[in-house]
């Protein structure tokens, strides 16, 4: 017996000491966290986890059912203090201390060296070979198919007559930019280049992208690694990290899940620092007897960079869990944000907050944009970001001090249970609003009289308005789209944006959790639809629109998407559903992609009329690439479909195998 029980203590003492071997973590790149961290998402053992996640939960529910003082922090509402406070204060725009423009807002030229362009991300092409005169001339080059279906997120990429991207079967590909076939191959451990990727020198240049688990680097000519950097080409990450990195000056910066900025040598690899997209504090010490879930906040959309001044720029993504925030109280600091860093310096400039303690899923998805406006006769350098509410946010480059006035809106407050949603919300007059914001009675579907009917029974007991929280068993409606992952295409010579964005409304609540879970409620959507399996809301559920960010005001709005069926009744363009976006150029022209009609397209960009249009096996997955080779204009369309379409309409959108270049026929000079 005595035996026994030795071995058990020592089957224990070894297990404790194995978890607590994977609950610590000593690093000491971090330049704003302590070099040894005790934390559960250190652990790396699946198992591990479970058990480590298990006994917390048991800890939690424990603490909080004997804290009086825990229950009172997660059940009350300060209602009276929230009453005194004023429904709107007016956040007047700061225009001294602007960053005077220094020049460097440019288009992209001949070569496509980085997905979005170039570190600018602002998909805009000086090129004019094709143009409004004659986009009637341009035909298919070629086609590429891939051996399988899959999707193919990242905007491809062109350098002395190579085309790499991303293929449907985790590899980073080089195709001839000529007749489109198959150079090198190089498989991945993950997705390659899921957001993009990036190529960099001139005698003998290297491509650099994360395939999610790994930073890589290879030879462009041959896809050989690049044996100095890191371990034979590869460097194993943290976290995972999913968007194309950046280059300033001899080293290299990505931006991972965990999450983090990471900068490492561009020569050998090595990792120089890291900074952590949190702030931790002991405010909320074990809120509602949990540890407080400091999860999301990742920088999924994309990263830009000022090259001269060496200013990174991240989007962040929403903090948690999507729909509910009772494990995370306060605004979650650095979540829905922009976040520029002082590259040289080592240090945080500013970040601005989008959205306060997300509850609708409104993070940022879109990469940062690097342009110049007019502001007082003086021509000033912004960063833009177009994002998933329907805001385009203008902030000044060195300060983050924003461009235009907006107003934070007071909002209501939550029914559920320990959700403590933020006072206020801020709304934005200028730059106009791309997209709807909130959803109301009036914007039920007129497409017919039964379509109406259907979806008004479906939403008679449902909630909606400005920033409605979430509840309990009732349905919320928002409207999800806005501007996506692949933002927004810039021209730098005018300071003129044009974006595809959706207006598709979805229906969204929580249900309590019966069990003994780590967390106290369940996540719910549902796509609000009529009889017919349309959207619910009036049209236009897709669009492309032109705003001047001088101004702030819209140019023109069209359509974008078509459901045939529809038109043929007479019914005039709705737009559908989109995740491809649109690339502008020089030549006046507009090339869109990603909607439900499987269409690529080319636009008048000085009035949105659709001059051009080519139907593809599947819909566009990406930002068109247009570039120049052998003096001929080329635009690129990856058409593999979206998975967010796929799920949303699984009869009528699937996976693709497909890239498709265009150019001017042979006759057309």
């Amino acid at each position: 017996m005595k035996k026994s029980f030795k071995y058990f203590c020592y089957i224990l003492i070894l297990l404790i000491s194995f978890i607590f071997y994977e609950l610590i973590s000593i690093d000491a790149s971090y330049l704003n966290r302590n070099t040894i961290t005790l934390d559960v998402n250190n652990v790396r053992n699946p198992q591990v986890k479970k058990i480590v996640r298990t006994v917390d939960n048991l800890l939690a529910y424990s603490y909080f059912s004997i804290s009086k003082k825990k229950q009172r922090e997660f059940n009350e509402v300060n209602v009276d203090y929230y009453n005194s406070l004023p429904d709107r204060i007016i956040v007047n725009p700061k225009l001294d201390n602007l960053t005077i423009a220094n020049g460097k807002s440019v288009n992209n030229d001949k070569d496509w060296k980085r997905s979005h362009g170039n570190h600018l991300s602002n998909k805009f092409s000086n090129l004019t070979t094709i143009n409004k005169n004659n986009i009637d001339l341009l035909e298919l080059a070629w086609v590429h198919t891939f051996e399988k279906k899959g999707i193919i997120p990242g905007n491809p990429i062109f350098f002395n007559g190579t085309i790499y991207l991303s293929s449907t079967n985790k590899s980073l590909v080089a195709l001839d930019a000529i007749s489109g076939k198959k150079k090198w191959e190089f498989k991945t451990d993950g997705v390659a280049a899921r957001r993009g990727l990036l190529i960099h020198g001139e005698k003998n240049p290297k491509v650099y992208f994360c395939d999610q688990e790994n930073l890589i680097a290879l030879d462009a000519k041959n896809g050989k690694p690049i044996e100095k950097f890191g371990k034979n080409g590869k460097i194993k990450l943290k976290k995972y990290c999913q968007i194309t990195p950046v280059i300033v000056d001899e080293k290299i910066i990505i931006a991972t899940f965990e999450p983090s900025i990471e900068t490492y040598d561009l020569n050998s690899g090595k990792l120089l620092w890291r900074f952590y997209l949190k702030e931790k504090s002991n405010e909320f010490f074990r809120y509602g007897g949990k540890r407080y879930d400091y999860s999301g906040g990742n920088p999924w959309g994309g990263i830009s960079a000022d090259i001269d001044r060496k200013i990174l720029y991240v989007s962040t993504g929403n903090a948690g869990r999507f729909y509910e925030g009772t494990t995370r109280p306060g605004s979650n600091k650095y979540s829905n944000s922009i976040v520029a860093f002082d590259i040289e310096n080592e240090k945080l400039l500013w970040e601005f907050q989008e959205i306060s303690h997300d509850i609708w899923n409104y993070d940022i998805a879109s990469p940062p944009i690097l342009t110049s406006i007019k502001k007082d006769d003086k021509l000033i350098d912004v960063v833009v970001v177009p994002t998933k509410f329907g805001n385009t946010l203008v902030l000044d480059r060195k300060t983050g001090n924003n461009i235009f006035e907006y107003a934070n809106v007071k909002v209501p407050l939550s029914n559920v249970p320990g959700e403590k949603t933020s006072y206020y919300q801020k709304i934005f007059s200028l730059p106009e609003p791309f997209s709807n914001l909130f959803f109301d009675e009036s914007h039920i579907t007129d497409l017919s009289k039964k379509s109406y009917d259907t979806v008004k029974e479906k939403i008679k007991d449902a909630s909606y308005g400005v920033f409605v929280p979430n509840s309990i068993n009732q349905k919320n409606i928002i409207y999800k789209g806005g501007a996506q992952w692949m933002g927004a295409s810039i021209d730098n010579n005018n300071s003129i944006m044009y974006l595809t964005s959706n207006d598709i409304p979805f229906m969204i609540w929580l249900e309590k959790i019966d069990t003994l879970d780590y967390y106290a409620y369940s996540l719910n959507t549902e796509f609000l639809e009529d009889h017919l399996g349309y959207p619910g809301s009036k049209p236009p559920w897709g669009r492309l629109s032109s705003i001047d960010l001088n101004t702030g005001k819209k140019i023109w709005e069209v359509p974008f998407g078509e459901y045939e069926e529809l038109t043929k009744q007479g019914i005039p363009k709705t737009g559908t559903y989109n995740f491809g976006g649109v690339t502008g150029t020089a030549g006046g022209l507009l090339f869109a992609t990603g909607a439900l009609d499987n269409k690529v397209s080319a636009y008048d960009s000085s009035n949105g009329k659709e001059l051009w249009s080519f139907k593809m096996s599947h819909s566009g997955s990406n930002p068109p690439t247009i570039f120049e080779h052998l003096d001929e204009q080329y635009v690129i369309v990856v058409a593999t479909g979206s998975s967010t379409l796929k799920q949303t309409y699984p009869e009528i959108s699937e996976y693709g195998d497909k890239i498709y270049a265009f150019k001017l026929a042979k006759n057309s000079n």
